[in-house]
Parts: structure tokens; sequence; C-alpha cells
């Protein structure tokens, strides 16, 4: 099948990520672009291009990043189908191997994915729409029913960690192949070398934002003005002109989907 293929897989996902920034680009710069006069190729006041762009719209467009919107159903639609095939790795490996840590390591991946899986959907309000309870409606800054948006112990460190696993796996694969380590675990943290081009894609759209945040370069918003002004220099560098965060999340499924694959299609070789 040709979603079997991760060349495929993998093209298609720079096709649409070519899209959302595309999009992201003109959604979120629409009010600055509506200035821009292409006969005097300067920001002018009097320049009229609402045609084309809306001088009323900026930020990111809901469709595409809001709560249910596509890039959070394809996150939840990966994660499902991540943990289908884990689950068949489970089975598989109390067949194949005899390591019990090594099983009980799999246990516990397979947690922690649930629990991403679930706290994405947040447990089900999503779909099912029920009303959040009162602890979650006085300490959730969404008032959701879910954990990672009431501490940011929740949400960054899971965060951080996923950075680590799907964006330096390849490093820790190439220093840890130095030691006399069981094959499967080696196979675990990277089953096929072409999983490093998503944590490069990772690494892309994480070292420019992490530089800029802890630099403290960004000058913030708080001037408007009709021509460029440096923080959306920075947003531009940065990638904030899409939803970064939402992204990022995208490319930490669409890694532990191909990952999921790939270990999957090792222990079925596996004699």
């Amino acid at each position: 099948m040709i979603l079997e293929n991760f060349k495929f897989r993998f093209i298609f996902f720079i096709i649409f990520t070519i899209f959302l920034l595309i999009e992201g680009f003109i959604y979120y710069f629409s009010y600055k672009l509506s200035y821009f006069c292409i006969d005097e190729l300067a920001f002018t006041y009097h320049c009229k291009t609402e045609l084309i762009f809306d001088r009323s719209k900026s930020g990111f467009n809901s469709y595409i990043w809001d709560e249910n919107g596509i890039v959070e159903i394809i996150q939840i639609l990966l994660l499902f189908f991540t943990l289908l095939i884990l689950f068949k790795i489970i089975k598989i490996s109390k067949q194949k191997i005899l390591d019990k840590f090594f099983i009980y390591l799999l246990y516990l991946y397979f947690i922690c994915l649930s629990y991403f899986f679930l706290e994405e959907i947040s447990w089900g309000q999503h779909f099912i729409n029920w009303e959040s309870n009162n602890f979650f409606l006085k300490y959730n800054n969404q008032g959701e029913t879910n954990i990672h948006n009431i501490s940011n112990l929740f949400d960054q460190l899971p965060r951080g960690l996923l950075t680590l696993w799907c964006g330096l796996s390849f490093i820790i694969f190439k220093y840890l192949s130095k030691f006399s380590i069981k094959n499967e675990y080696l196979q675990f943290i990277l089953p096929k070398k072409e999983l490093k081009y998503v944590s490069f894609i990772l690494i892309i759209f994480f070292v420019p934002d992490l530089i800029i945040d802890k630099l403290n370069f960004h000058p913030g918003h708080a001037n408007y003005t009709v021509t460029i002004n440096l923080a959306e220099i920075y947003d531009f560098i940065s990638f904030n002109f899409i939803r970064l965060s939402e992204y990022q999340e995208l490319i930490f499924t669409f890694y532990l989907y191909n990952h999921a694959l790939f270990f999957i299609k090792y222990l079925n070789h596996k004699t």
C-alpha cells in the first residue's frame, strides 16, 4: 500500500507543511500586507489592496489551528493509529522478545502515549462536550478537562521529553550503539534511519524560537506600525506566524506514528 511507503508519507507531510506556512503567512500578516503598494514597493496608508488582503485579519486561522481544527484532528488520528500499532507491538514482543524489562518499557511507552492522546481530546470532552467540573473550571486556564492546562509542569515537562525523543533519537542511537546494548533497545530508539528526517524538521521549527525566547530578543507587540517592525521579523524567523506549539505537536505525532510503523516491521522480520 502507498501509505506504507515512508517516502510518500514524508513528501505529503512536507507539502502539508508548505501549505500551512503559506496560509499562515498570508493570514497572520494580512493586515500588514494590505498596506503594501506594489507600484511603489512600499507600505503606505493610502494603498488600496484590501481586495486581496483583509486589514482586519491577523493571528491564526481558527479552522486550522483552534481546538478541533484541521491540525488537531490530524494529531488525534495519528496518535490513535499509533496506539493501535503499539498495542500490536506489545503482543508481538511478548512472543519474540524474552527481555521482560523491555516489555515493561513498552507498557510504559503505551501509557505515556495514551496520556498524550487523552489529553489532546481532553479525555473525550472535545467530542462529547460535557461541562467541566468546578475543579477544572477553577484551575484549568481553558476550563477544560485536562491536566496540561493546569500547570506548566504538566505541559512543558512532557513537551520537553517529546522534543528530546523525537528530535534527538538519531544522536542518542549513534551514541548508545557504541556500547554492548541489546539490539531491540537500539531498534526501539531508532528503528529506521529515515526517522532522522522528521527529527530535522522538528529541530528546524524548534531551535530559532528557542534561541529568540531564551535570549529575550523579541521586543513584544506593543507598538503598531504600518511598515515592517522588529517584532514581525522575529515572528517570521521563529515561524510564529503559525501556531508553532500546535505544529510542533503535529511533528511529534507524525514521528511517533512512523516510529511505530518502523518498529513493528522490525519485529515482524525478527526471528
